[in-house]
């Protein structure tokens, strides 16, 4: 191989690893894509998804059903802890948010 050949690889491996960095960038900043597709994926393992807009659940209540389940239906063997959080964060920005809490804590 040809220094030229050996430079030319290496400005396409750089070039190549900075396009996905820009692509994966765009993907995590539009959260709404990237946490929808983890509720979406996640939540429908085990039942049918709820029409959030329907439920008059605040958002720590939407919090604590996520909590629930991940404690009492087992729901961790689908769901990991950080996805949780992405559940958790996209229900808090879909529910009703002047809603105050249902489930009061005790």
């Amino acid at each position: 191989m040809t220094i030229l050949t050996v430079f030319l690889l290496l400005i396409q491996q750089i070039l190549s690893g900075c396009a996905m960095t820009a692509s994966q960038g765009i993907y995590n900043e539009d959260a709404g894509l990237s946490d929808r597709h983890v509720f979406q994926d996640k939540c429908s393992k085990c039942h049918e998804l709820p029409d959030i807009k329907a439920y008059p659940y605040s958002a720590d209540d939407w919090a604590k059903i996520v909590d629930f389940m991940l404690d009492t239906k087992e729901a961790e063997q689908h769901i990991s802890m950080k996805e949780a959080e992405v559940i958790k964060n996209f229900l808090r920005r879909h529910s009703i948010l002047n809603h105050p809490p249902l489930f009061n804590e005790k």
